[in-house]
């Protein structure tokens, strides 16, 4: 009888350190997954976290940038014209005697949305495309990859170029035209995910439940593969400062007196010679900052996301 008895405290004895375990293992994949645990992650991650305050520093000037100094960028006075920096002009002043760093505050704004508009062009145009190719598949994969395919035969800035030459020269045209190059990038990206997601259990149960093919590829397939869109996303809209930046400088993007941060650059190459440095390296080092900061922020959700990363 005490034999028994102790044989049947030792199952119930296990059986509570088995649930007890499973609820700890539960509750840790609960916590890994949470949105505070990878904040955590994304904080310990040195390059991650300069890259988050690049990207503070930068919206601070898109949204209160002509407010942070006080000079108009764009008021003319020839008697303090290419003025090197000093206390009065902390960046030194342009070839019109505007002051540098209050254009690049306000260029900030210009550089930056157009940036960021052309992403959302690209993500909003080509992440539909992608899923609908790889879920579909047969013909309609085959036509629209061939399309991406004969967009991706360009690189993204010398299709811009073309694009914005027959639209126009303007800083909203650049920013269409760069977002019409990242179509292919993001479509993709968004068929190669959706085709390994479309075998998924819970794609299987709403097929089984009757679910439209519409209604399937919007609430099941689309979100599911935003992760990698996301940091894609991000990384895009650091090239885009660039090529925004570099449409600007060689006239197909912003014009004057926007003080966009290119054509400030292409506006100062003629000083440089002269010894007027100030005007070109200054909103040099703003296209470089932004440039960085996306990317480094762009790394550091991909790390999160991906275990692989973060084990090595």
């Amino acid at each position: 009888m005490a034999a028994v008895r102790s044989l049947f405290f030792q199952v119930l004895g296990s059986g509570i350190l088995h649930s007890k375990a499973e609820r700890e293992s539960t509750m840790a994949r609960v916590n890994t997954n949470s949105l505070r645990y990878k904040f955590k992650l994304f904080i310990k991650n040195k390059l991650a976290l300069v890259g988050l305050l690049i990207l503070i520093f930068i919206f601070v000037l898109v949204f209160g940038g002509p407010s942070l100094s006080k000079y108009d960028s764009f008021s003319v006075d020839f008697a303090v014209k290419l003025k090197p920096p000093s206390r009065s002009h902390l960046l030194g002043t342009d070839n019109y005697g505007r002051d540098v760093m209050s254009r690049i505050f306000t260029g900030a704004r210009h550089t930056i949305l157009a940036a960021v508009v052309s992403v959302v062009i690209g993500l909003l145009c080509g992440a539909p495309l992608g899923v609908m190719s790889g879920y579909l598949g047969h013909k309609i994969d085959l036509i629209v990859m061939r399309i991406m395919d004969i967009l991706l035969a360009f690189p993204p800035l010398i299709l811009a170029m073309a694009i914005v030459s027959g639209l126009g020269p303007s800083l909203l045209n650049a920013a269409v035209a760069i977002g019409i190059s990242y179509i292919p990038i993001f479509a993709r990206m968004a068929r190669s995910r959706a085709i390994s997601v479309k075998n998924m259990d819970y794609v299987q149960s709403a097929i089984a439940l009757g679910s439209s093919k519409a209604r399937i590829m919007l609430t099941d397939i689309l979100p599911n593969s935003m992760t990698p869109l996301i940091v894609q996303a991000t990384i895009y809209t650091g090239y885009g400062i660039l090529w925004v930046a570099s449409l600007s400088f060689i006239g197909l993007g912003a014009k004057l007196p926007i003080p966009e941060w290119g054509l400030m650059i292409a506006e100062g190459r003629q000083y440089i010679v002269t010894g007027e440095w100030w005007m070109t390296v200054f909103p040099g080092l703003f296209i470089m900052l932004g440039v960085t900061g996306f990317t480094l922020i762009g790394d550091g959700i991909r790390e999160v996301i991906n275990p692989k990363l973060r084990l090595k």
